[in-house]
Parts: structure tokens; C-alpha cells; sequence
């Protein structure tokens, strides 16, 4: 049995090193007119749209077939509740598969959404708040805090944890602390940009887009946390056995 816990667990250096900064570097890559295959794309199409799908669909992959194997009633409902907040963000991201199968948004539905889409984060009021600002800004939270301070505090103390406790599974690996270091800090470009007027100067997806480049962020540092749960998992016994 691996007795190494979460926050120790270790990530494969293209996902948890090479993908964030090729996310960086993209924007850059965009503005240079000869490279910028996405100018007459429409946006949903883009590279960074499709990463942050793919990354929440391979984590909601992850967190299913770490249930078979986990560590407890608690673990097993962890999980569950995690592969649903992924599957919420996808939808979401995809309005629901509108983005792929360009169903017409219902007049109705389109008086409500900002972007007359058939999603709940652009409806006006109260839901487009606690899914822009509360959901998002509380995710982006705990990535600062559970991916970057609480790993490196237990780095510091030696802290180990047995196999049966919560503090075993439950922190996120501290290779994923590059991923939610820029997903925390990406927007300040952009937010220094504004206050000189010179948004317009940033490359694409730090400028007005920048919230995009957020999402992915987010996104694949979920797939990350789905990954330890995964790697933890499978060298646990299968439930019902000793």
C-alpha cells in the first residue's frame, strides 16, 4: 500500500511544469500575425476554450475511477462531489453543448442571458453573481490556499499521515502550485493595463479574454487534484477487500 499522502503525491512534469507555461506563452504566440491560426476562428473554438474542456473531462474521468477505491465513506462522497462541480463546469463552459451543436438559444432564455446563451452563469442577476464571483473567486481561493500554502506548510513540518485520515487524501499535490500560482496572478496584466487605458495593447487572452485564460487555470488544476486522487486510489484496496 502507498503510504505517501496527497500533498506529497507526484505529477508528471508535462502536466504539472510544461502545460501551465505553454498557457502562458500562447497569448504570445497568437500576436504574432503569421501564427495567429485562430484570427477567424470563432472564439469557442479557440485552444485555450477546448484545453479547459478537455481538462475538466478528464477530471471528471479521474474522480469516477478513483471511487471504486476510496479511502472511506467521506473519501467516496469527496469525490462524488467533486466529479459533480467538474461536470457543472464543463456544461457551463460548452453552454451545455451549444457550442458544438448550435442549437437557437429560446427567446425566453435569450432575454435572460447576457450573451443569449443556453447557460446559467450569463443570467442576469443573482445566478450570473454566485457563478462569476462567488463559484469562481471561492474556487480560485482554495486554490491558493490548498494548492500552494497549506502543501508548502506541510512540506515544512515533515507532516505525515496515514492511510484512513482525512489529511492523508484530501490536500492537493504541491506540484500543482505553479498551475494555481497563475491562476491566481494571471488577471494582474490585464488589471494594471486597465488603469492605463492600454488594455487594448495586450496580447489575445490577457486583454478582455483574460477571464478565459482563468477558467483554464482552474481547469487543469482540478485535473491535477483529480490525478493525486487517482494515483492515492489505485494503490488502495478495492472496497470490500482487506
Amino acid at each position: 500500500m502507498d503510504t505517501i499522502p496527497s500533498y506529497r503525491q507526484r505529477l508528471p512534469h508535462w502536466l504539472n511544469l510544461w502545460m501551465p507555461l505553454f498557457i502562458l506563452v500562447y497569448p504570445f504566440i497568437l500576436s504574432v500575425p503569421s501564427l495567429n491560426w485562430e484570427k477567424d476562428l470563432y472564439r469557442e473554438y479557440g485552444l485555450i476554450e477546448n484545453l479547459t474542456v478537455a481538462f475538466l473531462a478528464a477530471a471528471i474521468v479521474l474522480f469516477l475511477r478513483s471511487l471504486r477505491r476510496a479511502d472511506g465513506l467521506v473519501h467516496r462522497a469527496w469525490l462524488v462531489l467533486l466529479a459533480a462541480g467538474a461536470f457543472v463546469f464543463l456544461g457551463e463552459e460548452i453552454s451545455w453543448g451549444q457550442h458544438y451543436f448550435n442549437w437557437v438559444t429560446p427567446e425566453e432564455w435569450k432575454e435572460m442571458n447576457r450573451q443569449g446563451e443556453t447557460n446559467l452563469h450569463n443570467i442576469k442577476g443573482g445566478v450570473e453573481y454566485f457563478f462569476t464571483k462567488v463559484a469562481r473567486e471561492g474556487l480560485s481561493l482554495a486554490t491558493i490556499i490548498g494548492g500552494i500554502l497549506v502543501p508548502l506548510h506541510l512540506r515544512r513540518k515533515k507532516a505525515d499521515f496515514t492511510p484512513g485520515t482525512l489529511w492523508f487524501w484530501v490536500w492537493p499535490s504541491l506540484g500543482g502550485a505553479l498551475t494555481a500560482l497563475l491562476s491566481a496572478t494571471i488577471r494582474l496584466p490585464n488589471s494594471i493595463a486597465h488603469q492605463f487605458g492600454k488594455v487594448d495593447c495586450l496580447p489575445p487572452f490577457l486583454g478582455e479574454d483574460i477571464g478565459e485564460m482563468k477558467e483554464c487555470y482552474l481547469a487543469l488544476f482540478i485535473l491535477l487534484y483529480a490525478l493525486t486522487q487517482f494515483r492515492i486510489t489505485r494503490r488502495l484496496p478495492a472496497a470490500g477487500t482487506s
